[in-house]
């Protein structure tokens, strides 16, 4: 039978837990505030970056290829490379921030914590894998159902 160590003790590792928690979201957050992603529409005609909230900071025209587009398909280029741009942010921001929801999720009163990233980033995430899941573990997946 394991010996529970003493109030004072337990009140203490909680809290340097708590603190080294708060000094990796620290971490995370100046991180993620220099981040960007750059995608490109399937077209290649668009080239788009956004900011870790999501937001544009540059478009561009690789090849001047939209020069002989309609308004119709420029438009669907600049969105579909916005989709994709915020997609993998999006993807950026939870392998970012998911290691650090699961320091948490061990401690008493943890249920209430887990992290809706669906809910969060909403279409953003269509087309990847469980946010939830480990790129690891996709790919181990992936490999088991080639096999």
């Amino acid at each position: 039978m394991t010996e529970e160590l003493p109030v004072d003790d337990r009140v203490k590792k909680a809290w340097d837990e708590l603190h080294a928690v708060e000094a990796a979201v620290q971490r995370a957050e100046e991180e993620l505030h220099r981040a960007t992603v750059t995608a490109v529409s399937a077209d290649r005609k668009v080239e788009l970056t956004v900011g870790a909230q999501g937001e544009l900071t540059a478009i561009g025209f690789p090849g001047n290829g939209h020069r002989t587009m309609t308004g119709a398909e420029l438009s669907a280029s600049v969105l579909d490379a916005a989709r994709r741009a915020r997609s993998e942010m999006a993807r950026q921001v939870i392998e970012t921030f998911d290691p650090l929801a699961g320091m948490l999720s061990g401690g008493p009163g943890a249920e209430g914590l887990a992290v809706d990233w669906n809910k969060i980033f909403g279409g953003s995430l269509e087309g990847f894998d469980d946010p939830g899941e480990s790129a690891a573990m996709s790919r181990l997946r992936d490999e088991i159902d080639e096999d």
